[in-house]
Parts: structure tokens; sequence; C-alpha cells
């Protein structure tokens, strides 16, 4: 009759094994055993009869359970959170409201929290008729296609609804990362990273895929959504059928074949609503398997296995074991790993295929399973027959045909005993019943632990700073302090930024061309006869090679050695340096003598020390020239035909070598420059900001403080390797007064110690050269006259042509070094500092983002502490989130509350099924 209650659907559930009967995998018989029971709760529900009673009538009379809104208690919350003791017509509906609020729990994903939600678990080997019972138990021609759902979990939940609708939702807690360097192996997988390479994220995310009406969509839908699991990398909008650019342009079957990962531990949800569904929810795991086609895949072996074992484990895990009915049950590796895992206690065998049981044979291998003496499972055994190529109305009635009215004589009749425990109707009724029950009971403590993980997230978020009032005030305020900050001490920065340029002029000056001034031909040679007694004769040129040896006339070691102290000059030293003469002129000797000055005035660099940064180029310069290979270039640029002339090229070509090395102190220079100004506007920033160093504003400022500062660094350089260009691109001034006021300088300096290193080389007396320019004109015309005395003993100067070059030569350098000391030190102090004050307050709120839409929006992420903490935050702000939808379900289980009340919760985790069919939402209730 239309309406009854199946009575057979609400019989009591078997708890352990001191409540099961002589057979145990047999229908429960409804004896004087259940009636007392029954007799308990006659008081706290209708005055129907007790399921052993019978009525005088020759018919049983039947009550139709329905929910009338107005008998609800809405505040009828049982404290100690037993509600399962209930009036008996509100049974189903509370089995409907207990697997419908289990399944939101699970959507939300806090099974893994709480570790004591009852779950329905279908696990199975490949091939074992898994596919064909998720089907069933779902209601719904779920697609078999090759790989279809089987290389991700499913989790299914169905309930009753008007209209049929279906959501899809995909649960990630699991990130890929392979190695970038090699393949995965099966080492790979260990205790520690069973899921290899999947690694665990802190907090599981769901998003939803995709909704539906349409039951043809399903299959296409679950596929693109299992590979939008498998490409971690890629947002799964892109696979949405239908709107997806990747799902809109690229095959299926190419797209599957193509996924960055073959298998993956994340989840795909369906919530699926219809008429004439069951209230139920379970997972579906991946087939476990031993020999994949691709050795390359070995792994894959085990983390499959690894992924049942992990849902397996779970204590309040009920553990649906399917084995086909046309193999050797002792094939089934699932069923050895449930026994394993310790799990049998809890598992529900499903022998699959019965429609494959071979015909004549000896079938004492299942009635034995079935009569629960040999492969025992504590949850006993059902049989189901799922012959592909039928739909659900067809296979329903096949399994009718089969297991009821027995129209076939395919189906032995050894096993017609078992009939209340075959076929997936039957199925599906225990399994409602019995999670309904097992969740009921676990109510109370799943209830609890939600309250104390709520309690121990939103500890956590106390000791975390919240964001201010008024976010915009702070950020604000801050950065505007900075900017006035910044401004004053720029200021101060430009007038009190003279170290560094005074360094940066004196290493140009430091690093002059210094030229070697003594030759060999100045050393008289003497000619010594064998007999000893001859006199010594000077000769100059005109020596033979024979029987002579070579010494400096006049002079002895000792009297020399005597002569360089007291003149501070050496007469062998390496090209390496000299001793500081004590006219400011670096000298070395025959070999290698050198002699420097540097000016103005020449005491300025008299043994002068290079300041950082320029210490690493105080060598540059040394040996740059002796005077014999200034002769030789001179020669070797005369133009054809025109003699006695120095050609161009020779000044042009020595002075270019000589401010060559100008670029290196430049950079140095610019390093230390943004160095210094780094420094200073990070401690501005840091004073303006003292109260913010730890929200994200602090760092990120920090951040386009520096980037502003290299931006305008690279201009600079840019700008001032132009300037070192113009320098070497050709010799120019037109300041004629300095240049040969220096011209005159370095000749007067250049001639003086040419000449005293020509008479130390004679072995004549000389002088201490003392300052040229502290010198009165008196005393320097003295000094003349006292040299061309000289000349006369020693002759004219063989190289006085080359002393004028080298004096041009260094006239020059020294002018152009000022000029380009001074050039750099003003774009630096008149340029781009002014610029970086100027610009740096806007390039500031530009870079954070304060000048585009949703300002607001950027306040707060600038107020969050910092990166870690805000992520750490957003993720605990997740899981409160999470958890409190959980308790709100709860709490509107306890209350009973009615769909409007259900709206409160948020609609991406609110299952539709809350809305009541028409059936319970009647005004009336009748009896037939």
């Amino acid at each position: 009759m239309p309406g009854r209650v199946a009575i057979p659907h609400m019989r009591q559930p078997i708890k352990d094994e001191s409540d099961r009967n002589d057979d145990p995998d047999g229908p429960l018989s409804d004896d004087s055993d259940t009636s007392s029971s029954n007799q308990t709760h006659r008081n706290a529900r209708s005055d129907a009869p007790a399921l052993s009673e019978h009525t005088t009538g020759t018919e049983p009379l039947l009550r139709e359970v329905r929910v009338h809104p107005s008998l609800v208690a809405t505040g009828a919350s049982n404290s100690e959170g037993n509600f399962f003791h209930t009036s008996f017509q509100d049974i189903g509906k509370k089995l409907k409201d207990f697997n419908d609020t289990l399944g939101e729990l699970q959507q939300l994903g806090v099974s893994h929290d709480v570790q004591l939600l009852p779950e329905l678990v279908l696990v199975g080997d490949q091939s074992a008729g898994k596919s064909s019972l998720m089907s069933g138990l779902a209601n719904l021609d779920l697609p078999r296609s090759e790989g279809t759902c089987t290389r991700c979990p499913l989790h299914i939940r169905v309930s009753r609804n008007n209209t049929w609708s279906c959501r899809v939702w995909l649960r990630k807690a699991y990130v890929y990362q392979p190695p970038p360097d090699r393949p995965i192996c099966e080492k790979d997988v260990t205790p520690q990273d069973p899921f290899f390479p999947w690694r665990q994220l802190p907090a599981s995310t769901v998003v939803e895929f995709k909704s539906m009406q349409d039951k043809s969509e399903i299959e296409d839908v679950l596929r693109w959504a299992q590979i939008a699991i498998l490409n971690d990398n890629k947002n799964h909008t892109l696979f949405v059928p239908g709107s997806g650019p990747i799902a809109l342009n690229t095959p299926i079957a190419t797209a599957a074949e193509e996924t960055l990962a073959k298998f993956s531990p994340n989840v795909v949800a369906l919530e699926i609503k219809g008429p004439d569904l069951p209230d139920l929810s379970f997972y579906d795991m991946p087939g476990i398997f031993q020999n994949p086609a691709d050795d390359r895949d070995d792994y894959l072996v085990h983390v499959v296995r690894n992924l049942s074992s992990d849902y397996m484990s779970h204590p309040s895990a009920i553990v649906i074991c399917s084995m086909p009915m046309n193999s050797d049950a002792e094939n089934s590796s699932t069923f050895r790993l449930t026994r394993r895992l310790k799990a049998s206690s809890r598992t529900i065998g499903v022998l699959t295929k019965a429609d494959l049981l071979p015909e004549g044979g000896n079938h004492d291998q299942w009635l034995a399973i079935m009569k629960g003496e040999a492969h025992t499972a504590g949850l006993g055994y059902f049989i189901t027959s799922r012959p592909q190529g039928l739909d659900l109305d067809a296979l329903k009635a096949w399994e009718e045909c089969i297991f009821e009215a027995r129209t076939t004589q395919h189906w032995p009749s050894s096993f017609h005993q078992f009939t209340e425990r075959c076929g997936v109707e039957r199925l599906k009724d225990f399994l409602s019943v019995r999670l309904g029950e097992e969740f009921a009971k676990s109510l109370p403590k799943i209830k609890q632990k939600l309250e104390n993980h709520l309690e121990k997230i939103n500890k956590e978020l106390s000791i975390l700073p919240e964001l201010p009032d008024n976010v915009e005030l702070k950020v604000r305020t801050g950065l505007m302090s900075f900017a006035d900050s910044a401004r004053f001490q720029l200021d101060k920065f430009i007038r009190h930024f003279n170290k560094l340029p005074r360094s940066f002029r004196n290493c140009l000056l430091e690093i002059k061309p210094k030229f070697t001034l003594r030759d060999r031909t100045d050393i008289p040679v003497l000619e010594i006869s064998d007999d000893e007694s001859d006199a010594v004769s000077v000769m100059t040129n005109n020596t033979t090679p024979t029987a002579k040896r070579h010494a400096t006339f006049g002079a002895t070691p000792s009297k020399r050695m005597r002569m360089e102290t007291s003149t501070g000059m050496s007469t062998g030293g390496s090209t390496g340096g000299g001793a500081p003469h004590s006219n400011g002129i670096n000298t070395e000797g025959a070999n290698g003598a050198r002699a420097s000055a540097s000016l103005p005035p020449p005491s300025s660099a008299r043994g002068s020390i290079l300041q950082e940064p320029f210490t690493e180029f105080r060598k540059i310069g040394h040996g740059f020239r002796t005077l014999r290979q200034v002769r030789q270039e001179m020669q070797a640029k005369t133009k054809a035909g025109m003699p006695d002339r120095v050609s161009d090229e020779v000044y042009f070509d020595m002075v270019k070598e000589a401010i060559t090395p100008w670029d290196r102190p430049t950079m140095a220079l610019m390093t230390q420059a943004m160095r210094e100004l780094q420094s200073l506007l990070e401690t501005t920033l840091g004073t303006a900001l003292a109260g913010l160093k730890k929200r994200s504003i602090y760092q990120e400022a920090k951040k386009y403080v520096r980037k502003c500062l290299e931006e305008h660094c690279k201009e600079t350089e840019a700008a001032l390797m132009q300037l070192y260009e113009d320098e070497r691109e050709r010799l120019l001034t037109f300041n004629d007064e300095a240049f040969k006021e220096y011209c005159d300088s370095e000749q007067v300096i250049l001639t003086r110690f040419r000449h005293k290193m020509r008479l130390e080389s004679a072995g004549l007396p000389s002088r201490p050269l003392g300052e040229w320019s502290d010198f009165t004109d008196e005393k320097r015309s003295q000094d003349v006259k006292r040299r061309e005395a000289e000349v006369s003993k020693i002759g004219p100067d063989q190289f006085a042509r080359e002393i004028e070059v080298i004096s041009y030569v260094r006239a020059y350098y020294r002018l152009a070094a000022l000029r380009f000391a001074d050039a750099v030190s003003q774009r630096i102090l008149c340029r781009m500092i002014p610029a970086i004050r100027m610009k740096l307050p806007d390039y500031l709120e530009e870079s954070l983002g304060l000048r585009g839409p949703d300002t607001q929006a950027v306040y707060e992420r600038l107020m969050a502490e910092d990166e870690k903490t805000a992520k750490k935050r957003e993720m605990l702000k997740r899981e409160r989130n999470k958890f409190t939808k959980a308790l709100a379900s709860i709490e509107l289980l306890e209350t009973g509350a009615g769909s409007g009340d259900v709206e409160m919760l948020d609609e991406s985790t609110q299952p539709l099924s809350r809305i009541m069919d028409a059936d319970h939402q009647d005004d009336d209730l009748g009896e037939t």
C-alpha cells in the first residue's frame, strides 16, 4: 500500500557479537527478544502496536509515518546528547537528519580533526564490482569508464529531495611536489611520506567545481573534476565543463592522458539529492591493484594501498569490502588488508557479481562465508548482482527477480535462507540505519571534540594581534611621518656629504700615471784594465766587450747607500713602488725607477693612504711608462715628413689610457653613497613605523624604499658612465689658465727630479729637493742657477722632450680628474638625491597599492602582522569557520530546526537535503 513503512527496514542492527543470533548473516526475527525492547518505548511513541504483536484484524495495521512540523520540539535538546531515544514517528526523520548532518561534517573536512565521525568506506580490489556497487548505493548511473573516479577518493552524499540536483566539490588537503630532477620510485613512498609525492597542507580547502540539474551531465563533470584534481598546478576553473578553457578546447580523453599526476589523495565530493534516494554518505576508494601496466608506476601500488589503509584504519570507519563471487575469496587483497588493520569487526562484506556464480559448482565457500564460518566480517555479508548494460530500474528489477521472486533457476536455492541479506536496496537500508545509529551514539563526543578544537583555535587567534579599528589612519599616519622625516634627513645628508666626494677626488689624483724617470744610460760605464795599476777612465758609450766591469762612477756601494738614505729615494727599487721623497715624488732605481707628484698641493698626496671604499685601487697608475717607452711611442706615432713634432696621438692615447680605470672608483663611489642613503632611509622608516614593525607594511615599505633607490641608482650610474665616456672621447678643455699652471708645475717638478737622478747617477753630490711651492722667488732663482751650473758638468738631458710630453699628460690628467670628480659629485648631490627626496613618498604609496581601487583591502593587508603570521591567521580563521559551521549543523540537529533555519549556514557547505520532502510537510497524520 502507498505510504506504508517497510517495517524490516527499521530492524534493530547488530551492535556486537553478543547481539547476534545463531545465524548472524540471516534476517533478524521479530520475536519476544525484540518485543520487550519495543514495549519499553511504547509510551514514548504512537499507539501503533509493537512489531511483535498482532491486531485482531485479518491484516496487520500499518501506520504511515509522517513528520508534522508543529510537533517537532524546537528546544528539546538532550543534555546527555543521546538524540536517538525519541518517538517512533520521528525515527525516520531523525535518521535522515543524522545522516545529512554527518555528510555535512564530512564535507566540511572535520573528519581528520575529530576522528570520531562514523564513515562508510567502500574498498575492494580492481574488477571486484566496486563501481557497480557504488552506483547502486548512490542510486545513480555513475560512470564506469576506464579509469573514471578511480584515481582519487570519491565522497558521495545522497539524500531525499523533491527535485534532482548534484553539486561537485574539490577538497584539497595535499599539494603535488615531485622531485625535479628524477622520476618517482618505490623507495620514495615511506611511512613518513605514504602518498609521495603529495605533501599534506597545513589546512584543507574546499572549492565548488560545478552544480547541475541534469543527470546526463554527471559523467563528464566527474571526469573533468578528477582531471582538475590531478592537475594540481592549474586552477580548477580551467577544467569546468561548459566554461573552462581547457575543458572547452581539449578532448576529455586527451586531457585524462596528460594530467600532471596519475593519482591524488585529494577528494572529489558529490552531493546528490533527489526523490527515492537513501540518506547515505560514503567514500569510494580507488581499487587496490598489484601489477600496473607501466613499471614506472610501481610506486602507485603502495600509494593506493596506503590511502585505503588510511581511511580503513579510522576507528569509526565502517568498511564495505567488495569481493566478486566469480573469483576465489582467498585472492582478495583488500579483505586481507582489513585483517592486518584489525578492522574486521567493523567490516561489512559484500559479495558482488552473484549473477556470475558458476552454475553447478561447489558453493560451499560462499555459504560458509554467509554463515560466518569463513572470512568472518563483524557486520556480516550482503550479496548483490549488478550485471553490466542495465539501467537502474532494470537492475532493481533484476535483483528482485533473483533474490525476491526467485523466478530464475540461476540463483541456487541454498542461498534462499539469506534473502534478507541480498540486494543493494537492503544493503542501503542497513547502511543508512547503521550509520545513523553510530553517528547518534558518537554525537556527544563529536560535539565535545569540535568545541575543544574551536576553543583551541580561538586561543591561538587571541594571541595574534588583531587589526586596529582604523587601519587607514594607522597606515597614513606612518607613511606621512616617514615622508616628512625622510625629506629632513635627505636635506641634512646633502649638506654634510663631504667626506666621500673628497675621498673620490683624492683617489683619482692618487692613481695618476706614474712614469719611470731614470734610464740605464744615465749611469756612466767604467772600463777597468786587467792591470789594476792602470788609470780608471770614464766610458760612456765606446766600450769594448772584453775585460769590462760596470760601476757607479765616483761612489762606493756604502756611499751610495748613505746617499739614498739621506735623500729618501731608491736607485734599485722594483716596479711595485718607491719610497716617498720629501717633495712628494715616489722614486725607483735604474731598472724601474719612478717619480710621481700629487697636486695641488704636492704635500697633500705625499704618502697618502686612500680611504675606503677606494683602497683597492691604490696600485693603479704604477709603472705607466718609462722614459724610453715614451720616446719609442713618440717615434712610432710621428707622421711621415713631419720631423721634430710630437703627434697628438701620443698625448691622446696616454691620457685615455690613464683615465680608463676611473669607472671602477666611480662605481665604488655610487655603491657607498647608495649604501649610506639606504641605511639613512631605513633608519628613518624604522623610526616612523616604530609601532608597526611587526606588520606587513614595514617589510613591504622597506622593500619598496630599496627598489626606489635601486631605480635612481641605475639612472645615475648611466649618467655617470656617460660623463666617463665623454672624458675618454677626446682631450678637451677651455680652462687655459689652469692648464698652463698645471703644465708649468709638472714641468718644474719633473725637471728638478730628473736633474737629481742624473746627478746621482753621475756620482755628483746633490741636495734635498725641497718643496718648490714653499720656495720664495729668490730661492727659486737660486735653484735654477745652480741647476744650470750643474748641467754644464753632466751635459743636457737627452730626454728633455719626453719630460715635456709627460708634463703635458699629467697636467691634463690632473685637470680632467678634478673636473670629473666635481661633475660626479654634482650629479649625485644636485640630481639624484633631490629626485629621491621628491619622488619617494609618491612612489611608496603607488607601490603599496594605496592609489588603486579597493584600498580598504590594501590597508588591511598592510596591517597584517607579517606574511607568515598573516597566513597562519587566515588558516586559523578558515578552521574556526569550519568548526563553527560544524557545531551549527549539530545545533540544528539537536533542536530539530526546519529548512528556514538551515539557510543561516553558508550555502557552499549546507546541502539542500535539509529541505523537507512534500510528504514531511503535510499538516495531517493519517492512517490507512
